[in-house]
């Protein structure tokens, strides 16, 4: 299994987290993970500053109670590997900020948050913590079942791309899966018709270099004998033609993303495919970083 020794998963303190402490005994099972962090970020504001100066005791009696509460979710719904150190615990503060200071002080590999079903709006949590987290984050829809027998992988024959296939193959190795689906979306350019040619025509000129593409990215991808089956699909929007191979068939139970580097930015910031559908999946979806990635820019946020 890929390196997933270190898991953070958020906790809002709900049964819905079920979902992603489900998942994250999953992962334990199959990476013999050493030790799970479970995090509630609370709110500064919920307890008055000025009473809890004169009353400390009143904070920690809630820190208290809330982290029994989480101890009874973990109880509940967790069953993963029985070696792997579990830990509970309540921080104040900005949700964002708290999840990446304690993803650099434990050196997290993967963080594991529940995403609501409703969580479509710009700037949510979820996109800004995939965006800036130095490793990988899953996003689990609430309701998913810990299990997976079909992984898909859009790939665009970047290094990025290549990363997200290799995490694909160990977690295919882990589960016994013999084949992973990966998915190219390719257009048609826009001044096509100034070469005289149709647009079914190009169509096939551009999906004959895309096939010729993966052929020389495929290659250089060690797939441990795991079967990788390469889809191409005709599409003006990147995002809708995921969206569709997704939703139409319905055999879909892991996405898996590379992240998209854009310039200076690059392995920080997401491209927009991984973003929109990180808003609107229905499936687990696992952003690929290599572990690392962004880390000045962490340490320069939790500096302000």
């Amino acid at each position: 299994m890929y390196k997933y020794k270190r898991l953070l998963v958020g906790i809002s303190l709900n049964d819905q987290d079920g979902t992603a402490i489900r998942y994250a005994a999953m992962i334990s099972r199959l990476a013999k993970s050493e030790k799970i962090t479970f995090l509630h970020v609370s709110s500064a504001n919920e307890i008055d500053e000025e009473v809890c100066k004169i009353y400390p005791e009143l904070r920690r009696s809630c820190n208290g109670s809330t982290t029994q509460e989480i101890e009874n979710l973990v109880k509940k719904y967790y069953d993963g590997h029985p070696d792997t150190q579990l830990n509970c615990e309540v921080v104040e503060g900005s949700p964002l900020v708290e999840l990446l200071r304690r993803t650099r002080q434990e050196d997290i590999d993967l963080i594991i948050m529940r995403k609501r079903a409703a969580d479509k709006t710009r700037g949510t949590l979820s996109t800004k913590l995939a965006r800036k987290a130095p490793c990988s984050v899953l996003f689990v829809p609430e309701g998913t079942k810990a299990w997976y027998t079909k992984i898909l992988v859009p790939i665009d024959f970047s290094e990025n791309a290549k990363n997200a296939m290799e995490v694909a193959v160990a977690f295919a190795l882990a589960s016994g899966i013999k084949e992973i689906q990966c998915l190219h979306i390719f257009s048609v350019p826009i001044g096509y018709y100034k070469t005289g040619k149709s647009y079914e025509q190009f169509s096939e000129i551009m999906k004959g270099h895309a096939e010729k593409n993966y052929q020389e990215f495929i290659k250089n991808i060690d797939l441990k004998g795991i079967s990788v089956i390469p889809k191409f699909r005709l599409d003006d929007r990147d995002h809708t033609g995921i969206w569709k191979d997704m939703l139409e068939k319905r055999e879909i139970h892991l996405l898996i993303m590379g992240a998209k580097g854009r310039k200076a930015g690059a392995g920080v910031l997401l491209g927009s495919v991984t973003e929109h559908l990180i808003k609107t999946t229905t499936v687990p979806l696992l952003a690929a970083k290599k572990k690392g990635t962004g880390l000045g820019l962490v340490e320069a946020l939790l500096r302000l």
